[in-house]
């Protein structure tokens, strides 16, 4: 959460300093202050209006453990340990708590069946977050050009790199929450067959 509110933070206060002092606007102070203000509401509102598309749109099929398109290379996951997100990756939010899945309220987390929902849901936000990262930029088109490229820009740049952090822990961790499946199915497989 820390992390997400330091760079939303530090945005607002560059994006507010090159208006105001770096390359000033002919806008007033609580024009700059407004539309400063503005962005991080805005940013959120956007990006929740393509995560509610892909939750309620988007058929849950193309997000169950065996599509293709949601297959991790080791090469990927090679690249995240290089970034350090062993490190990093619990410092991100964890916004499950809005799909009414989340991993911090298990009832049985050694159920395959909560396995493949975990993987599901992984999907889910991978998909989620990717949007984000492509269509942040999408609000400039409804600005005229100088608050486009001087306040919505920089945002959905920010927004970008909120959206990439949570995009490659979802990444990094579906691979080895297919792992932990197949092992639980084999223990259960072997339950079943000792009965």
């Amino acid at each position: 959460m820390l992390l997400y509110i330091l760079t939303i933070g530090i945005a607002m206060v560059l994006i507010f300093l090159g208006n105001f002092f770096w390359f000033p606007i002919d806008y007033s102070l609580v024009k700059i202050l407004l539309l400063d203000l503005m962005l991080p509401f805005l940013m959120v509102a956007w990006d929740g209006i393509s995560a509610t598309f892909v939750r309620r749109a988007l058929p849950e099929k193309w997000f169950t453990k065996d599509v293709k398109f949601h297959h991790v290379s080791k090469l990927e996951c090679k690249i995240y340990e290089l970034l350090g997100i062993k490190y990093w990756k619990d410092h991100v939010l964890e916004l499950g708590m809005f799909t009414s899945f989340s991993k911090k309220k298990v009832s049985n987390p050694n159920d395959p069946a909560y396995i493949e929902r975990f993987i599901m849901e992984c999907n889910y936000g991978v998909q989620v977050h990717l949007w984000n990262f492509i269509l942040g930029f999408v609000p400039m088109l409804f600005f005229p050009n100088d608050i486009a490229i001087r306040f919505i820009l920089p945002a959905a740049i920010a927004n970008s790199i909120l959206s990439i952090l949570p995009l490659m822990i979802l990444r990094y961790n579906v691979p080895r929450l297919e792992r932990l499946l197949v092992v639980l199915e084999k223990k259960q497989a072997r339950k079943l067959a000792g009965q």
